[in-house]
């Protein structure tokens, strides 16, 4: 019975000296911090044979906290640092709830992107059918001081040249219109024309 006891306490005892040099380990590859930590120094430091180093550095590495690194004068270990990756829980509800916020907001213009979209598509469309279309034509004077022109193909202007006297536009594809109306400008006009180069 107490060959029995003698055996259970040595057990027990090792099992202890396992949990101590593991703690002691970890502790010895924190103070190393990037640089790390050869697996005989620790041997040496720790008193202890490298076997049982190696126990527990298999450990270590299987739970992803170390990483070694094989070198001509052996083995270095580094322990990874998984706190510095730490959100507190309430900065990450914080920002999980700005985040949905930021993509409801996009959802939402989204929706206004694609009505005003229709509207431009259902503006043009209109426009055709109201102009009447002039196959050629003498010179135009016009008693305005302003002169929308718009191109009816999708594909908008070739180029607009200003010499300061005389504008010359050029389209992609033939059919423009003319408006000689003065139209006060307004933010909505300005968003539709913004909307339109998307």
């Amino acid at each position: 019975m107490s060959t029995l006891s003698h055996l259970w306490g040595a057990i027990v005892k090792q099992k202890r000296k396992l949990v101590d040099l593991a703690r002691d380990t970890i502790k010895l590859l924190k103070e190393s911090g990037e640089d790390g930590i050869r697996s005989d120094v620790i041997a040496e430091r720790l008193d202890t044979p490298k076997r049982r180093v190696y126990d527990v550095i298999a450990v270590l590495k299987a739970m992803g906290l170390v990483k070694t690194t094989r070198r001509f004068d052996g083995t270095t270990i580094t322990w990874i640092d998984k706190m510095k990756d730490f959100v507190p829980r309430a900065e990450y509800e914080t920002l999980k709830a700005t985040l949905d916020d930021v993509i409801d907001t996009r959802n939402d213009l989204q929706v206004q992107v694609a009505e005003l979209k229709e509207q431009i598509r259902i503006a043009k469309s209109k426009l055709r059918r109201d102009s009447q279309i002039v196959e050629a034509s003498t010179k135009t004077e016009f008693n305005s001081t302003m002169l929308t022109i718009r191109a009816l193909s999708s594909r908008g202007f070739k180029s607009v040249r200003d010499s300061g006297l005389e504008v010359v536009i050029e389209t992609h594809e033939p059919g423009m219109t003319v408006d000689p109306t003065v139209i006060e400008q307004d933010e909505t006009s300005e968003l539709i024309k913004s909307i339109q180069r998307l």
